[in-house]
């Protein structure tokens, strides 16, 4: 294994928790990825580093390690987006509820990075597909929880047997290299937890086995992370921003009466934890949607609240259904203004904000327009 510094950047904080929680590292051979090999990479020879740089090679070594005859083999992938179109046929071939046969016993960990560019949306439809096949879904978005959220998704693949897709906006995470991230303890501390986390629930509730939300929820757990959702904000908040993954949002909500509710772990969905953290008082959802053409095609976030909506859980909670308004952007340095409004303004006058990303909070929220402080 990689010898474990104190302090990383994000990619070679991906390189370091594969290191140490993976048999088999594949990593693309791309600029950004240059921190993430010299932390998986080691003498030793553990674990074995391949080199891909087309998605025929990814797929070409996936189906070879899952051939092979080896058991309980640990397999990191960590790629971009551009390379994964052809992994989602070979997990549903051996990991799909129509495969042929037994599954395999290697652990898949996929680990994406998107590339925004600065625009106003990630390409997530690749990354979607594969919440849409069922396969469980996470998103860091800072430094620590690269490191901390490949850990989580190593550990994730084995307790789940299926593979565990951890996607992250590697310009966001570019902006952040500057501020390291601490290596705080091996994967095996987060299994073992869970271990112990999961006989305390079966002996508490009598049940012989956990759902697959169960088990996401109890990981999370083992990580240190208080659910696989989590709401900051005024406790009586008519309005509530929603995101996978952290835009930061809660420095621009201070001291206003709304709230930010984070998902963590997007599949399975996390339904009770959502209507368990959403205020009762809540008449407007305003969700930051990572994909693009929002006016012809609703996101996945939004038909997401649609089904929680029709929940018994939440019409026995809430008195009336939300307004749900989509947002398109990236949560790479979004620009979100906050209240009051005159200050966007006088932002304008110091440096012009044209950017694709540009979030005005002030606009979304209804504040009139003004351009004095009123005493």
């Amino acid at each position: 294994m990689a010898t474990r510094p104190l302090r990383i950047t994000g990619f070679e904080g991906i390189g370091l928790a594969a290191s140490e929680s993976s048999d088999i590292s594949i990593v693309e051979g791309k600029f950004v990825f240059l921190g993430t090999l010299a932390c998986v990479e080691s003498p030793s020879g553990k674990p074995k580093v391949l080199k891909v740089q087309t998605g025929e090679e990814l797929v070409k070594y996936v189906t070879e390690v899952l051939e092979s005859e080896k058991s309980s083999l640990r397999l990191a992938i960590l790629v971009s987006a551009s390379l994964i179109s052809g992994l989602l046929p070979v997990f549903n071939k051996y990991y799909g509820q129509s495969s042929a046969g037994s599954k395999p016993s290697v652990s898949i960990a996929l680990t994406v990075a998107i590339e925004s560019f600065g625009s106003s949306a990630l390409g997530t439809s690749e990354v979607f597909a594969f919440a849409d096949a069922g396969y469980p879904v996470i998103s860091p978005s800072t430094p620590q929880e690269c490191f901390d959220y490949t850990q989580i998704a190593c550990v994730a693949s084995v307790v789940t047997g299926v593979p565990v897709i951890n996607f992250f906006d590697s310009d966001n995470l570019n902006f952040g290299t500057w501020y390291p991230a601490n290596t705080t303890e091996p994967s095996k501390c987060i299994a073992e937890r869970f271990t112990k986390h999961r006989d305390q629930f079966l002996k508490s509730t009598g049940e012989s086995s956990l759902t697959r939300s169960q088990e996401m929820e109890l990981i999370m757990k083992a990580a240190y992370r208080s659910s696989t959702a989590s709401y900051i904000g005024s406790p009586i908040a008519e309005t509530v921003f929603v995101s996978i993954s952290d835009y930061d949002i809660g420095v621009w909500l201070d001291n206003t009466s709304t709230g930010y509710l984070r998902i963590h772990v997007y599949r399975p969905l996390p339904t009770e934890a959502i209507i368990a953290s959403l205020p009762k008082t809540v008449k407007r959802i305003v969700i930051l949607e990572q994909e693009s053409d929002l006016v012809e095609v609703h996101g996945h976030l939004y038909r997401d609240f649609e089904a929680i909506f029709k929940t018994q859980a939440f019409t026995s909670k809430f008195e009336s259904v939300p307004i749900v308004t989509e947002v398109q952007s990236t949560y790479s340095i979004p620009i979100i203004l906050s209240h009051p409004p005159y200050f966007f303004p006088f932002l304008e006058n110091i440096a012009p904000l044209n950017v694709s990303s540009l979030v005005r909070l002030d606009q979304i929220l209804g504040f009139p327009d003004k351009e004095t402080i009123e005493y």
